[in-house]
């Protein structure tokens, strides 16, 4: 479905002249889109008078204010008696068991739900479980036993059944709108859509879908802007695609905290991430790349959502080309860009780069450690390496962090590490920001978006992840840094600080769990994770064993990860980790690491703020204490 406006649309690569582009020039779509609650409106009007009483059942992607607001609207808008409900289009299970379900079982005082979910043919069996989430912690808060089953009858119906004891209370069902679509990359997939059913009496008057604004946003933005990349991608050689693709959309869409598990739940974060990751997905399949390589270098992409409530949608978007392939120059240490007097790493929050890389170098001078810039970022930003390197001393220790801008709490904690990491005998060298290029734009898009994931500043400048170039064995720009380290300390454990989003991640029109992070899309509490060369499974799994007492006996930290542990696990039917102490961890073998041992820490901080952000600041620390503890013991 295409917006009324599809006949304003021109050639993807051709200036407005009707002339071909020229290497390095920009290029501008701009697009509107009427509002959905308008357009549904319209359909309601013209279904014709009733004759009799009419019941209205709507599916929109909207807040609950604005749904209301079309409730009370269509209540007032007929010449006939109506009942009238507005369901969400997106997340329909959850508004639907606590806006309507949720009142029946708090009035019967239910003890017990059954939440039964379609399984349908085609999609993920745990789909429709996992789009329910969360409401799982909803029913423990509630003091409600829950058990959710899967439907065997293949129709996109969610049932809720309610209980005191053995006996039924109530039992009622939520039809859930969907439509077939081909994702980016060629799946066909299931995804949310509006709908309008009208019915007088015994008679369906009316029963048809009504396109959401996300829907119409998505289908312009593949019907035209993804072929314009794609085409840009075939007329050159060098492997880039463009310099920067900019997207702004505006569109009445929900964006909201809830009050459960920190969560929320936002259309125009999704889109963000459709934005993203379904152009990445595109540029795979055009030129034929595993869906798991993170080589490609297409260049920076900017989405940036706001939510306008009833308003009409508008869609800007922006290509600037590359002109001749960036050159890597020659790294220098020139220290570091003025900073206006800063010191001091902020610890509740991410951390502006300057302020990160003074607080480094005020640890280097305080500790007397060496002090190198031996990289830079594309963008020409410095990557420092704070370092100790004693000739002679064996199996040194390599602390990265901010690989992937947007996971917050690590470049902090190993800025705090340095510290710890001085008072021992080791070799080391830590590597706090090394992706100051995506730190950068992280900042600016949480000044608009605070709360938001924003995988947009996961990669580098140039649309890669920096670990992929170690792995090609062309350790250029930014990935410099971490294989210039490492060959200075001689280090044998890797410690690497990651994050991952701190809500549920959702691509909703992409067949809803983000396409190759499946396992990542609903939080889990604090991970860790240990890479092992083949033939040191041993070692891995006794430094696993020393790591999981430690954090187990943080309380914070444990408690956390019990209460995530719950929420998640209802919603997902193959965990992705093993427990070890209570706390969830993931060994595997990797003959391609840096290291003999790497430890990542996966922390749920994309994006948080205050307390949360210490605790898994303290997190991380705890990990990398115990783990260099368990090193030196053993390389004693």
């Amino acid at each position: 479905m295409k917006s009324s406006d599809t006949n304003l649309q021109f050639s993807p690569l051709l200036d407005h002249e009707g002339q071909p582009t020229q290497r390095g020039q920009k290029h501008t779509w701009t697009q509107h889109f009427p509002w959905e609650g308008q357009r549904l409106l319209a359909q309601l009007q013209a279904v014709g008078p009733a004759e009799g009483p009419q019941s209205i059942l709507a599916y929109v992607s909207e807040s609950p204010d604005m749904r209301l607001w079309l409730r009370e609207t269509m209540l007032r808008g007929g010449t006939v008696p109506r009942t009238v409900r507005v369901r969400s289009a997106y997340k329909t299970a959850y508004f639907w068991v606590t806006e309507e379900v949720q009142p029946l079982w708090r009035r019967a005082q239910a003890d017990r739900i059954t939440l039964t979910y379609p399984v349908l043919p085609g999609a993920n069996p745990g789909r429709f479980l996992q789009e329910a989430y969360p409401l799982a912690a909803v029913f423990e808060r509630e003091g409600l036993l829950a058990e959710f089953v899967a439907g065997t009858d293949s129709l996109p119906l969610y049932q809720a059944t309610l209980w005191r004891g053995s006996q039924q209370l109530w039992q009622g069902s939520c039809f859930t709108p969907l439509a077939e679509r081909q994702s980016p990359d060629g799946r066909t997939v299931l995804a949310p859509t509006g709908w309008l059913t009208v019915r007088a009496g015994s008679v369906t008057a009316h029963d048809q879908p009504v396109p959401t604004d996300g829907e119409l946003f998505w289908d312009w933005y593949n019907a035209t802007v993804l072929p314009a990349i794609l085409e840009l991608a075939d007329q050159r050689d060098d492997g880039l695609v463009f310099k920067n693709l900019s997207v702004h959309l505006h569109l009445s869409e929900p964006d909201l905290a809830l009050d459960v598990l920190n969560e929320r739940i936002s259309m125009t974060e999704a889109l963000t991430e459709e934005i993203y990751f379904g152009t990445m997905d595109a540029l795979k399949r055009h030129t034929s790349t595993p869906v798991s390589a993170r080589h490609l270098t297409p260049g920076r992409i900017v989405p940036v959502a706001r939510a306008t409530p009833g308003q009409d949608g508008l869609a800007r978007v922006s290509l600037t080309e590359w002109g001749d392939a960036p050159q890597e120059s020659s790294p220098v240490d020139p220290g570091l860009p003025a900073d206006g007097g800063i010191r001091g790493v902020l610890l509740d929050r991410p951390s502006p780069p300057a302020r990160t890389w003074a607080s480094a170098q005020t640890l280097a001078k305080q500790h007397s450690l060496e002090w190198h810039v031996p990289a830079h970022s594309m963008d020409g930003r410095p990557i420092p390496v704070v370092l100790r390197a004693t000739p002679g001393t064996p199996d040194g220790v390599l602390v990265t962090a901010g690989q992937h801008a947007n996971e917050t709490t690590g470049p902090v904690a190993a800025l705090e590490f340095i510290t710890e990491l001085a008072s021992t005998t080791a070799n080391f060298a830590v590597i706090p920001l090394e992706n100051p290029d995506g730190a950068s734009l992280h900042r600016a898009l949480t000044q608009i978006a605070p709360e938001h994931m924003h995988h947009a500043a996961r990669y580098t400048s140039l649309g890669d992840d920096l670990e992929s170039r170690l792995r090609q064995g062309r350790p250029r720009w930014e990935a410099r840094a971490r294989a210039w380290a490492q060959k200075e300390t001689g280090a044998s454990l890797h410690l690497n600080l990651h994050g991952y989003p701190s809500h549920e991640w959702v691509r909703p029109f992409s067949g809803y769990a983000p396409h190759g992070f499946e396992s990542w899309a609903l939080p889990a509490g604090f991970i860790t994770i240990l890479w092992h060369w083949p033939g040191h499974e041993v070692p891995a799994r006794r430094m696993a064993e020393a790591i999981a007492q430690r954090l187990a006996l943080d309380p914070e930290v444990a408690g956390h990860a019990a209460r995530a542990l719950r929420a998640s696990s209802a919603h997902n039917l193959k965990p992705h980790y093993e427990l070890i102490h209570g706390m969830p961890f993931i060994l595997t073998e990797q003959p391609a690491a840096l290291c003999p041992i790497t430890v990542i820490t996966e922390a749920p901080d994309e994006t948080i703020y205050g307390a949360p952000f210490r605790m898994f600041v303290k997190a991380h620390l705890t990990v990398c204490a115990a783990a260099v503890s368990h090193h030196l013991q053993v390389n004693k």
